[in-house]
């Protein structure tokens, strides 16, 4: 993982998901494989039977797995997320819509959206493992969407700064008082906002045409 990327937080943590693997593998496929190669009968059919509890390894092997390649990262004018080694850069001025959203689940559920994520590949989601979680929802017209947990992220106003220099609307569910607040560092940092005001130079050539013109003028009516 990259300095600066923030993941998603593992309940249980990763080392758990590994060894709850490892234990199911060797006790269920070592029964299942002495079993059909011994036994006969009916305790080979129970032996067989043991392979569906021994499959179950490779799902906490792929939890695992995504836990430990899943991440996001913030630039100044975009990010970028990986999930199971899929990396997607996505702008700023790309995103279609930003939203606030509370995203709110009890028990397994809220471990389940948490641990193993979305099962589309058009949905990314980070969560922070809590069963009440107020969330950032990018969503991208060819990416797709990507769900962040809003207390992952260490410096949640950069973004917003950088998303208001990009020109993308501030999401809904950002007070007036912090819009205001938002965009009045964003001039701190970058310079105010541009103005139509011409340039002393375009100022001192206006004045010196208006001088010739009123000079001709004059000796016109001389």
């Amino acid at each position: 993982m990259p300095s600066g990327a923030v993941k998603p937080v593992s309940k249980p943590s990763v080392m758990v998901l590994d060894a709850i693997g490892f234990g199911l593998g060797i006790v269920f496929f070592s029964i299942a494989i002495l079993g059909m190669v011994s036994a006969t009968g009916g305790l080979a059919l129970a032996a067989l039977l043991a392979l569906v509890p021994a499959s179950a390894s490779f799902l906490f092997f792929a939890v695992a797995v995504r836990q430990e390649t899943s991440w996001v990262r913030f630039f100044g004018n975009g990010f970028e997320f990986t999930q199971f080694g899929q990396r997607a850069r996505v702008p700023y001025e790309e995103l279609k819509q930003v939203d606030v959203r509370l995203w709110e689940a009890s028990g397994w559920v809220a471990w389940f959206q948490s641990t193993i994520g979305s099962i589309g590949h058009k949905k990314a989601v980070l969560l922070n493992g809590e069963q009440s979680t107020k969330t950032l929802v990018f969503k991208h017209p060819v990416s797709g969407t990507f769900t962040i947990s809003s207390e992952l992220i260490p410096d949640l106003q950069r973004i917003l700064i950088g998303m208001d220099r990009a020109g993308i609307e501030l999401p809904e569910g950002i007070s007036e008082w912090q819009r205001k607040k938002i965009r009045r560092r964003r001039e701190r940092m970058y310079g105010g906002p541009e103005t139509d005001a011409a340039k002393p130079e375009e100022q001192v050539e206006v004045a010196r045409i208006a001088a010739l013109i009123e000079h001709a003028r004059r000796q016109a009516t001389s």
